[in-house]
């Protein structure tokens, strides 16, 4: 009898339980780490020793669920140069300049997440800029999106950048007049310094866990798809899990290039439990819309000579093709980025193909971000099964620029709608650090997307179910996690009652999440 009474019982709530045959109720109960039941009227599972938790009127939805991050490297982002707050050349200069002091001398410094566009001159940073603020110190300040970055002439002098330095294959060096490096590196290029950064100590490893896993708590985000670009990374979060230092679910996607190294883990055995799954691949196809290198169809409005760039990982397409024929084979995801709505058709193109060969079965395969979709490829997310995972920030950032940047093709960017009425299901994301890993803002954004193009706006009740039970779907957790319902794991977040009427706020509105639970344990955040 005792097994079957709750633990918890929370009562007066508007719970959304994101279950379609259910889906609201105001009472919860959970049991240990599970939902136990959910209803108007528990109390015949309830005992002298089931704690009451009275909601007083407040939203209660499953943990969010945030379908494509970069978990460490959000963590870091959040220990170092905050480029994203400067708004003009002086703001930036003086942020580096700040951050340095103390430093030792010629150590490297390590920040990001500068968009030019949010300067109000709109200029790109420059590696004099950091010379000016840092002198002699190596660094590379990623741009937001993660697809360029700014070096300084120390950074260079290491990685013997100079003005006779061929770009290397998926990247470009840019050159000032004079035909000198400006510091600006787009794609690969990057690598050419960030290989000569020094290795992160398992010390760092941690404040940046500990500080991502705050973060993400905070804003009610209770599991992730981990977009995982270091196997070192990878490493080290199983060795969290094992460990239990782990607060966020996890599903880990490992680089589509080490696939070799991965089948050897596997054949080991890669650690798992309820905090970290291995889920699949993740590759890139092409670059960013800011950056000009995501791969289109046609040229650039503003640079008629370029329609954008392979990504590294797509320099041998036959390798890929047999790799994710592979791993589809072993029942592993793949999952690939594709910005350009040609990269976006040469992955639709390799999906379809792989599913040919294989036959038939349930791979939820994904492409990330999906940004532009030519109307001719819309339809086909709906037809292969593609789960199109999408940030709605991203959508809000590059309305400032796009139309500059692609004219009228921006009939066809961000499609959510068109996608949502061939079939396809939306997972939401934030691919943070890119964008802030904050659910209530990006619902907001796929609800009122800055007012452009609000003919693929997501309404309300579908943008909260992409952030839960579809993106769930999107990481195959469907079975434990998205929904509000017995026996799946207690995770849920309890809000403001204002996060029900998103849709007449002009701005997101701040603070609506008031207590996070996983495994029916309340967190404790720092925020």
């Amino acid at each position: 009898m005792s097994q079957s009474l709750a633990d918890k019982l929370f009562v007066n709530g508007i719970i959304l339980t994101q279950d379609e045959s259910n889906p609201q109720v105001s009472q919860l109960a959970t049991k240990g780490s599970q939902i136990l039941a959910v209803g108007d009227d528990l109390s015949n599972i309830i005992s002298a020793s089931t704690e009451t938790i009275d909601l007083k009127g407040q939203v209660v939805v499953p943990g969010f669920i945030d379908a494509h991050v970069h978990f460490l490297w959000g963590g870091e982002g959040l220990l170092s140069i905050p480029g994203h707050e400067a708004q003009s050349k002086a703001e930036f200069i003086g942020i580096v300049k700040r951050f340095a002091e103390g430093r030792e001398p010629g150590s490297w410094l390590k920040g990001g997440g500068w968009n030019e566009h949010h300067h109000l001159d709109q200029s790109i940073p420059h590696k004099s800029w950091l010379d000016e603020a840092a002198p002699g110190h190596p660094m590379i300040l990623v741009r937001h999106d993660g697809h360029s970055g700014i070096a300084s002439s120390a950074a260079l002098e290491l990685a013997g950048i100079t003005r006779d330095t061929s770009n290397p294959e998926a990247g470009v060096i840019d050159h000032d007049e004079q035909g000198e490096p400006t510091g600006m590196l787009r794609e690969a290029a990057m690598n050419l310094v960030m290989k000569h950064m020094p290795d992160e100590s398992d010390e760092e490893l941690l404040l940046n866990l500990e500080a991502a896993q705050d973060y993400l708590l905070a804003r009610g985000v209770t599991s992730i798809g981990d977009m995982i670009y270091d196997m070192n990374h990878f490493r080290f979060l199983q060795d969290m899990a094992r460990a239990g230092k782990l607060r966020v679910r996890i599903s880990a996607y490992a680089p589509i290039l080490k696939w070799p190294e991965i089948k050897g883990l596997l054949a080991e055995g890669i650690y798992k439990d309820e905090w970290f799954q291995f889920k699949g691949l993740k590759g890139f196809s092409d670059g960013s819309l800011g950056s000009h290198t995501a791969l289109m169809l046609e040229p650039y409005e503003d640079t008629p000579d370029s329609a954008g760039i392979y990504d590294s990982d797509w320099s041998d397409s036959v390798l890929i093709r047999e790799t994710i024929v592979e791993a589809d084979k072993m029942g592993l995801q793949v999952v690939i980025h594709a910005i350009g709505d040609r990269a976006v058709r040469e992955v639709l193109d390799i999906y379809e193909s792989v599913t040919q060969e294989n036959g038939e079965k349930d791979r939820r395969f994904r492409i990330e971000h999906a940004q532009h979709v030519s109307p001719l490829d819309q339809k086909r997310f709906g037809a292969l099964d593609v789960i199109p995972s999408v940030q709605p920030m991203h959508c809000v950032d590059d309305s400032l620029y796009a139309d500059k940047l692609l004219g009228t093709r921006c009939e066809y960017a961000y499609p959510f709608q068109s996608l949502k009425r061939v079939g396809a299901l939306l997972a939401f994301g934030s691919d943070w650090p890119v964008s802030p890993a904050d659910p209530v803002a990006t619902i907001h954004a796929a609800m009122h997307r800055a007012g452009w193009h609000m003919e693929q706006a997501v309404n309300y009740h579908d943008s909260l179910k992409a952030h839960t039970a579809d993106a769930a779907f999107a990481g195959k957790r469907d079975h434990d996690l998205g929904i509000l319902k017995s026996g799946s794991l207690a995770d849920m977040v309890i809000l403001d009652p204002d996060f029900q009427h998103l849709d007449t706020f002009d701005v997101p509105p701040e603070h609506l999440v008031r207590e996070v639970y996983t495994s029916g344990r309340k967190m404790e955040t720092s925020k």
